[in-house]
């Protein structure tokens, strides 16, 4: 049995247009987002420093992480995932009317 074919209502181009550099595109947009993220949450790089297995080398990535954490925080880089942060919790502790609260 043939498909039937049904046109898109939004007429799109054949081909996204990237200017012909789909992978500069890419490697910028990645580029970018990373950028973003390490200023803005350093309290996750520290976290996943933390956690790495206990070398000199850890030891070194997690004074850097922590110190990272303590410049965007002292600058206000870290205030949009602090609040982000407080308004998560804020909605893990809330329940519906009579609910027990969760078990620690």
């Amino acid at each position: 049995m043939a498909e039937e074919h049904h046109p898109s209502p939004v007429d799109l181009p054949a081909e996204p247009d990237f200017h012909g550099r789909p992978l500069l595109w890419t490697s910028i947009t990645i580029a970018v987002a990373t950028l973003f993220l390490g200023l803005t949450n350093a309290t996750s790089l520290n976290g996943w420093a933390v956690e790495l297995a206990p070398t000199e080398t850890s030891a070194r990535i997690v004074a850097i992480t922590e110190s990272w954490e303590d410049t965007t925080e002292a600058l206000g880089l870290a205030a949009p995932r602090a609040w982000l942060h407080a308004r998560w919790k804020q909605l893990q502790t809330a329940r519906f009317e009579g609910q027990e609260p969760a078990a620690e």
